[in-house]
C-alpha cells in the first residue's frame, strides 16, 4: 500500500485531513437525516415542533406549560423506537446505545476496529430515534460516524493496531467538532474520555486538534463560525461571592453527575432483563418517552432550544420548572438510549447541567443574591459533565467554546474541579460510577497498555536480563499469572506461566538439568523460595514450595505439570472416580 511507504507521522496527518473533511461532512448528513425525522414524524405524526437555537434566541417569554397537550407524541416516539429496534438488531446491534462506548471498545480492545457498516448504520438509527422524539445527543452518532470511518480506512490501508486505535481517536475528534463547533475541546475529549482518573492518551493529541481543526473549518462553510449557543452582551463583572455560589454549584453538580450513571444504567438493565425481543424494546423506551411527552415536551428530544433560552436568562421559567426539566431529562434519556435506541449522552447531559444551573441561579435569586443565571447555567453544563463523563479539562474547554463564554473560564474551572471531586468521592463504591462503561481507570488498566506490559516483563525475565524482584511477582503481573493464565512472551510462541511445586511431587530434590526440560521445549526462567529468589542453571535443586516462573509452550506447560503433579493417593483416585 502507497500510504504504508510514508513515515508514520505524515501518514497520520494525511488521515487526519483526510477524517476531518468525513467527519464534517458526516456531520451534516446526520444533521440533514435529522431535520427529515424531525419535519416528518415528530411535527406531522407527533404534532409537536422542537424549537431550535435561532427560534429560541429570539424568544422573549418561555412557552407556558401544561397549557397543550401533545396526544398524539407517543405514537411519534414508538415508531421511532420500533423502526430503530428492527434495524439496529437486523443489521447491526454494536448501534445500540450512545456510540461512545463502542468507540472506547474499538480502541481499549479491538485494535481499533469496527464493522464497515457500523457508521452507516448508526447514522440511520440515530437519526430516526433522537428525531422522532427520542431523548438522545448527537456526539455519540457523529463520534462513532467518523471513528468508524477512521477504522474503515485502516482496514483499507493495513495500518497496524497501535495506528488504528490513533485513527479511531482522529475520528471521533472530528466528528465531535463538526456537531458541537468546539475544536480544541473536542480534540482534548477523545483523547480524556478513554480514561476516569485524569489521565490522556497524549501521544494522540496533536492528531486529534488537526483533524478537529479540519472538520471546523469544514464545518463553518455550511454552518458559519459562531458558537453553538449564543449568550446575552453581559457587563456584569465577577466578585468574590460569586466563587462561592460557583463552587455550591460545583457540589450540586457532583451530586447529579453521581446520580446520572446509577439511573441511566439501573434503565438499561431492567431493560436488559425485560423478556421481550430485543428489537421492541427501543419501541417500549419510545413509548414511555412519548408519554411523559404528552405534558412535559421540553424533555424529549434534543432540546437544544430550550438550552438556548435559559443561557440567554430563562425569562418565565420557575425554579420547579427547571429542576423538573433537568431531573425528567435523565429520565426520558435512560429510556430512550438505556433501552436500546441510538442516541449519545453528552448533549442531555449538558441539558441536565443548564436547568440545574439557572435554577440555582433562580433560588438564589428568590433569596436576595446577586448572581448572573445565566453563567451559572453555562458553569452548570461543563460541571455536571465533567463529574458524570470524568472529562473534567475537555469539559470546561469544550463548554467555554461552545458558548463563547471565555470570560467564565475561572469560575468553570473552580466548579468543575468541585464537581468532579465529588462524584468521585460519591462513586467510589458505586457499580456504575462514569457514564462510559468501557472507560478504564488509567492507561496501566487498558488491555492495549496491560499486554504490552506483560510481554516486556515475560521477556525481560525470560532473557535473565533484570533480577527476579519480588515486588514484581506481588504486582498485577503475579496476579494474572496465579490465575494460570500465560502471558504472551512478544513475537514468541512461548508464554510465561507460574506454578508452586507440591509437596510429594517427583521433582522435589532434582536438579534441573535431570528433568529433561530441553526436550519438553520448558525454560525455568526463576525460582522464588521463602522470602527470597533465585536465578535458576542447571544445578539448582528443587525444593517444596518453589514458585517456578516457567517459559513454554501451552502444550510443555501441560508435560510440565504432569511432570511435577504429586501423586495422588488412593483415597484421592477414588473420590476422583466417584
Amino acid at each position: 500500500m502507497w500510504l504504508l511507504k510514508l513515515e508514520r507521522t505524515p501518514r497520520l496527518i494525511l488521515l487526519c485531513v483526510v477524517l476531518g473533511v468525513v467527519g464534517a461532512l458526516g456531520a451534516q448528513l446526520f444533521l440533514l437525516l435529522l431535520h427529515v425525522f424531525d419535519s416528518q414524524v415528530l411535527t406531522r405524526v407527533g404534532g409537536y415542533r422542537e424549537i431550535g437555537v435561532q427560534a429560541a434566541h429570539a424568544m422573549t417569554v418561555a412557552p407556558s406549560l401544561f397549557t397543550r397537550w401533545y396526544w398524539w407524541l407517543p405514537l411519534s416516539t414508538t415508531l421511532g423506537g420500533l423502526a430503530a429496534g428492527i434495524i439496529i438488531y437486523g443489521v447491526a446491534p454494536e448501534t445500540e446505545g450512545h456510540g461512545t462506548d463502542a468507540t472506547l471498545r474499538a480502541f481499549h480492545q479491538n485494535g481499533g476496529r469496527m464493522r464497515s457498516r457500523v457508521p452507516f448504520v448508526k447514522t440511520l438509527v440515530s437519526a430516526i430515534t433522537i428525531g422522532t422524539g427520542g431523548s438522545g445527543g448527537r456526539e455519540g452518532p457523529t463520534a462513532q460516524i467518523a471513528s468508524g470511518a477512521g477504522a474503515i480506512l485502516g482496514h483499507l490501508f493495513k495500518l497496524p493496531d497501535e495506528e488504528r486505535r490513533i485513527v479511531v481517536l482522529i475520528g471521533m475528534a472530528a466528528g465531535l467538532s463538526a456537531i458541537f463547533k468546539s475544536p480544541l475541546g473536542t480534540a482534548i475529549y477523545a483523547v480524556e474520555i478513554l480514561y476516569s482518573r485524569m489521565a490522556f492518551e497524549g501521544g494522540a493529541l496533536i492528531f486529534t486538534l488537526i483533524s478537529a481543526s479540519v472538520a471546523y473549518a469544514v464545518t463553518g462553510l455550511f454552518a458559519g463560525y459562531t458558537p453553538l449557543f449564543l449568550l446575552p452582551v453581559n457587563t456584569r463583572t465577577l466578585n468574590p461571592l460569586d466563587l462561592l455560589w460557583f463552587s455550591l454549584l460545583g457540589v450540586l453538580a457532583g451530586a447529579v453527575g453521581a446520580l446520572l450513571p446509577t439511573v441511566f444504567y439501573r434503565v438499561r438493565d431492567a431493560f436488559v432483563a425485560l423478556d421481550v425481543p430485543r428489537a421492541l424494546k427501543p419501541a417500549l423506551g419510545g413509548l414511555a418517552v412519548g408519554l411523559i411527552g404528552i405534558a412535559v415536551p421540553p424533555i424529549i428530544g434534543g432540546g437544544y432550544g430550550y438550552m438556548q433560552f435559559v443561557l440567554q436568562g430563562g425569562s418565565g421559567i420557575a425554579v420547579w420548572a427547571l429542576l423538573l426539566f433537568a431531573f425528567g431529562k435523565i429520565i426520558t434519556l435512560s429510556l430512550t438510549v438505556g433501552s436500546g435506541g441510538s442516541g449519545g449522552l453528552f448533549g442531555p447531559t449538558l441539558y441536565v447541567g443548564v436547568m440545574l444551573g439557572a435554577s440555582l441561579g433562580g433560588l438564589l435569586h428568590a433569596l436576595g443574591a446577586d448572581v448572573d443565571s445565566s453563567w451559572l447555567a453555562v458553569v452548570g453544563m461543563a460541571a455536571v459533565f465533567a463529574g458524570s463523563a470524568r472529562v473534567p479539562i475537555a469539559a470546561m474547554v469544550m463548554v467555554i467554546e461552545m458558548t463563547g463564554g471565555f470570560e467564565l473560564i475561572m469560575p468553570t474551572m473552580i466548579a468543575v474541579a468541585v464537581a468532579f471531586l465529588v462524584q468521585l468521592l460519591l462513586t467510589r463504591h458505586a457499580r456504575y460510577p462514569t457514564l462510559y462503561e468501557s472507560q478504564v481507570k488509567t492507561p496501566a488498566e487498558s488491555p492495549v497498555y496491560r499486554d504490552l506490559f506483560y510481554q516486556t516483563a515475560a521477556n525481560l525475565l525470560r532473557r535473565q536480563d533484570v533480577h527476579l524482584d519480588r515486588d514484581i511477582l506481588d504486582s498485577e503481573l503475579q496476579a494474572v499469572l496465579d490465575r494460570g493464565e500465560g502471558v504472551a512472551l512478544r513475537r514468541r510462541q512461548e508464554r510465561l506461566y507460574s506454578i508452586a511445586l507440591p509437596a510429594g511431587s517427583p521433582a522435589v530434590g532434582q536438579e534441573l538439568r535431570s528433568l529433561g526440560l530441553g526436550e519438553m521445549g520448558v525454560l525455568i526462567v526463576g525460582v522464588v523460595r521463602g522470602e527470597g529468589e533465585i536465578v535458576p542453571n542447571g544445578g539448582t535443586r528443587l525444593q517444596v514450595g518453589d514458585g517456578l516462573l516457567v517459559a513454554t509452550t501451552e502444550e510443555g506447560m501441560g508435560r510440565f505439570r504432569e511432570l511435577t503433579a504429586a501423586p495422588q493417593s488412593e483415597d484421592d483416585a477414588t473420590r476422583t472416580v466417584d
